[in-house]
């Protein structure tokens, strides 16, 4: 005989699973760590902003209204080991 709140426990048993493994995903790796250090010692123009650092050390950041200071950035995170991506956002 099945007991009517098994169903119950079953999928709270598995959300729970699932909380558990979602935290465990929310340290940056060492890759993230590493760029996010190599970012904040890089000089950078009003214009240039973090968009995002990815799992694998990839920064991704954007330039609004002009790449003015882009290549500096770029240079400074080369000279570091730490690839990058700009994008370049349209002025509104």
């Amino acid at each position: 005989m099945t007991s009517p709140d098994r169903p119950r426990r079953i999928f709270a048993l598995g959300l729970g699973v699932l909380t558990l493994a979602g935290c465990a995903t929310l340290e940056p790796t060492p890759e993230q760590q590493a760029a996010r250090a190599a970012w904040d010692r890089c000089p950078k123009a009003a214009n240039i902003a973090l968009s995002s650092i990815e799992p694998n050390g990839l920064v991704r950041y954007r330039a609004s209204s002009s790449p003015a200071g882009a290549r500096d950035v770029a240079n400074c995170l080369h000279a570091a080991g730490v690839s990058s991506l700009l994008v370049v956002a349209a002025a509104p």
